[in-house]
């Protein structure tokens, strides 16, 4: 059996990359599920959805200010 690569040293772009061809490998698919985004935009999932989509236009927009 081969070694585990080393996942927290891959990029997301290698790390997804991976994921895609080893579906089946959990601990490289927990590290990709569990990687920081830091251009992701995140919701309040108890705020109703039109309020969510208006925001998301607004984001679309370049209204960042809320």
């Amino acid at each position: 059996m081969s070694p585990q690569p080393n996942f927290k040293a891959m990029s997301l772009h290698e790390l997804k990359a991976y994921v895609l061809s080893h579906r089946d490998d959990q601990e490289a698919w927990k590290e990709f599920t569990e990687r920081e985004r830091p251009h992701a935009i995140y919701f309040d999932t108890d705020i109703p959805l039109s309020t969510q989509q208006e925001r998301l236009q607004e984001l679309l927009k370049g209204d960042r200010s809320h």
